[in-house]
């Protein structure tokens, strides 16, 4: 272990048994001036403790971060080339599975007027033979009453697959329903609640449609000198 090492580890250990008991010492009882008075100062002593633990973090967390946003770099970098091969296969495949579709259903079309050609001729040929029209008719009416209706494409099997997805741009926002503007998850709710507080504030605590604003203090510690 080096000399800074050691100094920094020590450094840490004393900052935290510092912090450890901060949290108890601040229960004071504050009936006069005086007491008053005394827990603003130990509020300083607290707010310099505060600055000394920012300080002592603050490069080892830059550090860190720049560590961090080096590997998410780096990572990002090997991982483009997959991901754009993975987009262009997964783009064949999904072509490949529309035209195999579109040509089934053309098949079954195709089928379909082939058997309404057969029945069409069938008729013709009871005709020429002299059966009732009764009979000639039940066989017309079989071709009327079943429809062409597609059949499933018989699925390709796999062990990835393929599941429904849908592009979607907003037109026109005005015309969104409300739900889709309704805060869904709470870091939503608190970005509104301090653009809000922050408006509050600048305005000096004036009415905000849909706010209820209640108007408190907040200290603002300065360190002990």
């Amino acid at each position: 272990m080096t000399q800074l090492q050691a100094k920094t580890n020590t450094l840490e250990g004393e900052l935290k048994k510092r912090a450890e008991w901060v949290e108890l010492d601040c229960v004071m009882m504050i009936r006069n001036d005086d007491e008053y008075n005394a827990a603003i100062k130990k509020a300083e002593e607290v707010k310099s403790l505060e600055k000394g633990i920012e300080d002592y973090w603050r490069p080892l967390i830059h550090m860190a971060h720049q560590n961090h946003v080096l590997l998410k770099s780096k990572e990002k970098s090997m991982l483009g080339p997959v991901k754009a091969g993975l987009e262009k296969l997964g783009g064949l495949l999904v072509e490949y599975r529309a035209k195999r579709e579109r040509l089934e259903r053309e098949r079954q079309e195709a089928e379909h007027q082939k058997q309404i050609e057969e029945a069409d001729l069938a008729a013709f040929e009871l005709a020429e033979e002299g059966v009732p029209q009764e009979a000639i008719d039940a066989v017309l009416e079989m071709k009327t009453e079943t429809p062409f209706q597609a059949q499933p494409t018989q699925e390709l099997r796999s062990r990835s697959n393929f599941k429904q997805d849908y592009i979607v741009t907003i037109e026109d926002i005005d015309e969104v329903d409300r739900e889709f503007l309704v805060p869904s998850t709470k870091a939503h709710r608190e970005a509104i609640i301090n653009n809000a507080r922050a408006k509050a504030i600048k305005t000096g605590g004036k009415p905000l449609k849909g706010f209820r604003i209640i108007s408190t203090e907040k200290p603002q510690f300065k360190g002990a000198k």
